[in-house]
């Protein structure tokens, strides 16, 4: 939306008077709003974003002016949320927040500095404005997006490098000195790189030692998950922290991790994937074979169940084997008749005898659960 040239010029000399107190609070409205959204506490580049954005109108007083002066920074964001597994419809949200938060502080921040139709003109610019401001943003998403997607194609996919028969690799020269710097007690997390290398200025960093292939690199266990995420390009599994007995060990484990989410075996999203994330997929997708040698020992005779049925009573019991309550608390959580779980039950426990009773049994019954469940309901 364009305004005439007097109006524009009258909303930019109103805009300079507001007060520069109110105008940082509504900033720090803005800003609570779009972490709330994104749910996260606090944010340093969406906290540089609104403060840029706010001082850019007012200083400029037109939405496309000041707009294009803080595009930069817009592209930066929308980049960063690409890289952290975000879509255009996530973006979206954190914008209607900040719209939301705007209009509503937007009356206290004016006061009595400006009034009539000037003040119907600048909520008019401030919805253009965010609407720019969105456009600049979800540009750098999608773009960062498509960059993603394209390396994944073009890179080749990394795995694990094992020595003899699949012991766990050997780690380098500055690996271990790295590892004989620690006291007793001491811990390092291990970080790998799922198809980029990791880059160049992390693997400098002080305290930080990686491979020659910028694959893998131990980090200190002070950094957070939030202060590597900012350093990634692409995507990296976090794994435990751990002292120097079982480094190498946990470098072979994030490794398989890595390499399991280079060739699709197990999805996620995240640029930075915390590897206590991926235990369960990662007991899942070892070993296809043994998981069907267990669905075959505990369910082989339900395949001539019909589907539905058969869908009922393994949701039924494998609620009932993670959550350990009993049979009427089940049947509120599932929705359905106490006499209608009681029932089903009874018919498990035919099925499956003293399977229920033994631990190791009910261990297998679980992970057997988990592997075939998709495959019925679908």
């Amino acid at each position: 939306m364009s305004l005439v040239v007097s109006e524009r010029q009258m909303l930019a000399v109103s805009s300079r008077e507001l007060s520069p107190t109110r105008l940082s609070n509504l900033s720090e409205q803005i800003q609570r709003a779009v972490l709330s959204a994104g749910g996260a506490s606090d944010d340093p580049l969406v906290n540089e974003v609104v403060h840029a954005a706010v001082t850019a109108f007012v200083e400029e007083g037109e939405a496309r002016t000041a707009a294009a002066r803080v595009a930069p920074l817009l592209d930066r964001l929308g980049r960063r949320q690409a890289r952290r597994g975000a879509d255009a419809a996530a973006l979206f949200e954190s914008f209607r927040a900040a719209r939301i938060a705007t209009q509503r502080g937007l009356s206290t921040v004016i006061g009595e500095a400006i009034t009539g139709s000037v003040v119907i003109r600048l909520r008019e610019e401030l919805m253009s404005y965010l609407a720019f401001l969105f456009a600049h943003a979800r540009e750098g998403l999608e773009l960062e997006r498509e960059r993603i997607a394209r390396a994944k194609a073009e890179r080749p996919k990394v795995s694990a490098p094992t020595k003899g028969n699949g012991a766990s690799p050997t780690l380098t020269t500055s690996q271990r000195r790295a590892l004989a710097r620690l006291r007793d007690g001491e811990q390092l997390v291990v970080l790998t790189a799922v198809t980029e290398p990791l880059p160049i200025a992390l693997c400098h960093q002080p305290g930080v030692a990686a491979d020659d292939e910028r694959q893998t690199a131990l980090a200190p266990a002070a950094w957070c998950a939030e202060q590597l995420c900012e350093w990634l390009d692409g995507q990296a599994v976090l794994g435990p922290a751990v002292t120097i007995s079982d480094a190498a060990g946990a470098v072979a484990l994030v490794r398989r991790a890595a390499a399991m989410l280079a060739d699709g075996t197990i999805e996620d999203p995240r640029r930075l994937v915390p590897f206590q994330d991926l235990l369960g997929s990662m007991l899942l997708a070892s070993n296809p074979i043994l998981n069907e040698l267990m669905i075959a020992k505990h369910f082989a005779s339900w395949e001539q169940m019909p589907a539905s049925r058969r869908v009922a009573l393994a949701e039924f019991l494998q609620l009932w084997l993670e959550r350990g309550q009993p049979t009427n608390q089940l049947a509120r959580e599932l929705g359905v008749p106490p006499q209608t779980a009681h029932s089903r039950m009874k018919a498990i426990r035919q099925l499956l005898g003293d399977a229920l009773d033994d631990p190791t049994q009910r261990l297998e019954l679980m992970v057997a659960l988990r592997a075939v469940l998709p495959r019925w309901r679908s």
